[in-house]
């Protein structure tokens, strides 16, 4: 049974611990209405379903509840109109000295009917920043320009758009104010030619400008960063910004065009702040990250979504990953931004927790505990913050059960990508045999679920990491990017009915 702060029977319905019966009702129809196996498809419906299931069972009775409520701790407080649950690979810990690893999805979600009373989409605060040095020339930059201009088209009358350029200096190519001319944007984009270097930092200094000083805790407040390039000597004036844009909860997302951009960087610099980076090798690539990452602005229900946690020193949180609304690997910290809340879906994390040990002396464990922030910008009150914990019972002799179909499968796809993670590390290493045999492993795992092109990239390019020690940068971004895609594309073809 959870009692821990948001892993509650009231956060798994998205009701306050005051709810009376008729809302604890009305919730769990709602719920189990969206959440039903025999109509929902989503791979992650089965479990949330058993747990609102679970939640019901007890909040409805209400001598359950009452002793149910006695075993919460004081100050819980549950989000209204958000739904949390965390599905464990294990029911339990098993009492004993040796490590032993743990893995969490974390589904955070609109509790059903929230979504559907919001208005149509939130405001939106958006810069572009575009590089416009001279290998951004042709294709390229009129792709973006193109992609660009559509986003124009479907602003809406109090959107903030605006629009800035950089090669060797930035330029405010549209200042960021609302209702603007279509025409005169329309102009303003087209104009738009390049030259000279790849200097990211006086970019992002004059983007984040734009969206600072119209920022609106109501809006959805964005930046998108488009380069081919490398930045070299502005790295950490960029990190300085990311780490500002985070603290005003701000999101940057970055792309990454052809072969020669810096991308564990770039995914420094968008992870910092709870966006994503990406992968363009094409200019039908460009325009389909463009439009994909403004409908996911568009369909917007709660954003910035953070965790400030503590773990008991024999407990490590070694991973994280955000496996939707899009993809990515979750920088390690004491406070991380996990993502924006879609109004469909959710915001999925799998988290990886290694417990060095567990007391024989102790009933329950706490594998981290800390506090989460949402915002919810339609809300009165647009920022909510309650504590969070995870926790799990101990047991000496436990009769060992398989995890959750869920989380098998959501393990299954991160484990191609998380192959090919340690592979680039033992490169950087200089253990090249230990990377080439991952690499073999990862091109087999590929070939046995249909992923043959992949696969073959992997293993030409295990003949070029024996001549050379190291893997081409085009190839490398191919595999990197290219299994992380496949861990989206699993969730998402399980939500097809």
């Amino acid at each position: 049974m959870a009692t821990g702060y948001l892993d509650n029977f009231y956060a798994r319905l998205g009701v306050p611990q005051t709810a009376t019966q008729d809302e604890i009702r009305g919730a769990y129809h709602a719920a189990a209405r969206k959440f039903h196996p025999d109509h929902n498809k989503d791979s992650n419906a089965t479990e949330i379903f058993l747990q609102i299931q679970e939640a019901f069972d007890v909040l409805s009775d209400p001598s359950k509840r009452l002793l149910y409520d006695e075993q919460l701790p004081p100050d819980v407080t549950s989000p209204k109109d958000i739904l949390i649950n965390a599905i464990y690979s294990r029911e339990s810990l098993t009492a004993m000295d040796r490590p032993q690893l743990l893995y969490v999805l974390l589904n955070v979600m609109p509790a059903p009917n929230s979504a559907a009373s919001q208005p149509s989409r939130q405001p939106i605060n958006l810069c572009l920043i575009l590089d416009t040095s001279t290998s951004m020339s042709g294709s390229r930059l009129n792709a973006v320009k193109e992609t660009a201009l559509k986003i124009i088209r479907s602003l809406k009358q109090d959107d903030i758009l605006s629009v800035v350029s950089f090669n060797d200096r930035a330029k405010v190519i549209i200042p960021a104010t609302r209702n603007q001319n279509l025409n005169m944007l329309e102009a303003r984009i087209s104009i738009i030619s390049t030259g000279g270097g790849t200097e990211i930092g006086q970019g992002l200094e004059r983007g984040y400008s734009e969206v600072k000083q119209n920022f609106r805790a109501k809006y959805n407040n964005h930046m998108i960063l488009i380069t081919d390039g490398r930045t070299y000597g502005d790295e950490e004036l960029c990190m300085e910004i990311a780490a500002k844009a985070n603290k005003d909860n701000i999101k940057l997302h970055t792309l990454g065009i052809g072969n020669e951009w810096n991308d564990d960087f770039l995914e420094e610099l968008a992870t910092s702040t709870g966006g994503s980076c990406a992968f363009a090798q094409t200019s039908n690539a460009i325009q389909r990250f463009m439009e994909e990452k403004f409908g996911q602005i568009e369909n917007t229900f709660a954003n910035n979504v953070t965790l400030t946690y503590e773990t008991p020193e024999n407990v490590e949180l070694r991973y994280a990953f955000r496996i939707s609304p899009d993809t990515s690997s979750i920088f390690i910290d004491k406070s991380i931004v996990l993502g924006d809340v879609p109004k469909q879906h959710s915001l999925t994390v799998l988290m990886e927790f290694l417990v060095q040990s567990t007391p024989n002396e102790l009933n329950a464990f706490q594998l981290l505990d800390g506090k989460m922030r949402i915002m919810i910008p339609t809300a009165p009150i647009p920022e909510f913050s309650s504590r969070f914990t995870l926790n799990r019972p101990i047991i000496k002799d436990p009769n060992p059960s398989p995890p959750p179909p869920v989380l098998v499968r959501a393990m299954s796809r991160l484990s191609l990508y998380r192959l090919q993670e340690m592979a680039q590390r033992d490169l950087k290493e200089g253990n090249v045999r230990k990377a080439s045999s991952r690499l073999k492993n990862l091109a087999t795992q590929l070939l046995t679920t249909g992923e043959n092109d992949l696969a073959q990239t992997v293993m030409l390019e295990l003949d070029n990491i024996r001549s050379n020690n190291g893997m081409s940068e085009n190839a490398r971004k191919q595999i990197r990017y290219g299994t992380r895609a496949l861990v989206l594309e699993e969730f998402q073809e399980d939500k097809e009915p």
